[in-house]
């Protein structure tokens, strides 16, 4: 099987390059957007393993991404992970990562945590 492709949302550059370089070196194919729509049309065209989706963003907050993404049959079934600001890393590593129903994490540039919960996902044992 393949390299598993990661779409990653955010409308910080430097986020997105974080991101990029770490997922890259822990083995993932990476494709970003940087805004709502774009993320979108990537997630439709890419059809991506999982998504990496910033909660506030200028253009179309996350869950407003999330919704429409649900709502496309090509895209209903693509896993979603919820990056946020509001979260702190120990809340997030307290509440067990669901909020809603949702994979929620605190941002950090310590990726450690988004890549255990990636490969939970994409590499069940």
């Amino acid at each position: 099987m393949g390299r598993k492709k990661i779409l990653i949302v955010d409308d910080e550059k430097d986020t997105l390059l974080v991101l990029e370089k770490q997922l890259t070196t822990a083995g993932y194919d990476v494709i970003t957007a940087d805004n709502g729509q774009h993320a979108l049309l990537m997630a439709k065209s890419q059809q991506p393993d999982l998504i990496v989706l910033d909660v506030q963003m200028q253009d179309m907050e996350g869950g407003e991404i999330n919704f429409r993404l649900k709502g496309n049959p090509t895209t209903k079934d693509i896993p979603v992970v919820f990056l946020t600001c509001l979260l702190s890393s120990s809340e997030s590593v307290r509440e067990g990562h669901h909020c809603g129903g949702h994979i929620m994490l605190a941002k950090s540039d310590d990726t450690k945590e988004l890549i255990d919960v990636i490969e939970q996902i994409l590499c069940p044992v």
